[in-house]
């Protein structure tokens, strides 16, 4: 097993057991174990932040396998409850990784918020996918660049642009503090990136954007405080709610035109 890029103890201890779960559990279904996300990019907070995961398999998974492997992560959050609703696991095959982009394929999910279910993906995952061929190391496997072929940049740059855009019918009467956080650092990111042509981690973007959009500097320290603790502060929740939907107004104003050239 290819050791995880941090020094956090508690984080290469729940992956190696992660990681040796998943093993026994798969046995030969499993073609590699891949770790993606703010670990690998920067800006990971032990306190706060996912680990995200993408489990390669030679199939889908069956019922019996996907059983298992429903005990396996209600043991993994009995041992590690401060990491409930935070490992994010995506349980596809080599064919479904290869061929997403012209069909769906049936992958297994467990997500912050969501139970483990299954889902249809396709070109839909375009951004994981990217972010993961881009960045993903192999803890387990071969290199994720012998499963996903390459993605062009400018596609990513189309997909990042059509996701924040549906930010735009979002009821934010209804959200609470922490889908205010992260509905507005996610507009901030998505914005960066298409200014920069390049992804970036939520702090970094927040950063940015508070440089850029002084203006909306108190909403985007007080996502970065809800980010931590969204129970702090909430006081401020139907000041905020209008407040946030105008800042999405204006970032999907601030969204420079993608030309193909900048491919």
């Amino acid at each position: 097993m290819t050791q995880p890029p941090t020094s956090e103890k508690v984080v290469c201890a729940i992956l190696d057991q992660l990681t040796a779960g998943l093993s026994s559990t798969l046995r030969g279904n499993l073609v590699g174990v891949y770790l993606y996300g703010s670990l690998i990019t920067g800006d990971f907070d032990v306190a706060v932040s996912d680990l995200d995961l993408a489990v390669a398999l030679q199939e889908p998974l069956d019922e019996a396998r996907f059983s298992a492997l429903h005990h396996l992560h209600n043991n993994m959050i009995r041992d590690w409850p401060a990491w409930r609703d935070r490992l994010e696991l995506a349980y596809i095959s080599r064919q479904g990784l290869r061929r997403f982009r012209s069909e769906s394929s049936t992958i297994g999910i467990i997500s912050p918020g969501e139970p483990f279910h299954l889902i249809q993906a396709g070109s839909d995952w375009l951004i994981s996918w990217y972010a993961l061929r881009e960045d993903g190391v192999a803890l387990l496997g071969p290199s994720i660049n012998l499963l996903v072929d390459p993605i062009p940049t400018l596609d990513y740059l189309r997909a990042v642009q059509e996701h924040i855009k549906n930010y735009r019918a979002m009821d934010t009467e209804a959200a609470d503090a922490a889908m205010l956080s992260y509905t507005t650092l996610t507009m901030a990111r998505g914005l960066f990136t298409l200014c920069h042509k390049a992804p970036a981690s939520k702090i970094k973007a927040a950063a940015w954007a508070q440089e850029n959009f002084p203006h909306w500097s108190p909403l985007i320290q007080l996502a970065l405080t809800w980010r931590l603790d969204p129970r702090r502060d909430v006081w401020a929740l139907d000041e905020i709610r209008p407040r946030v939907a105008a800042f999405i107004d204006e970032m999907l104003a601030n969204m420079p035109e993608l030309k193909d050239s900048e491919a």
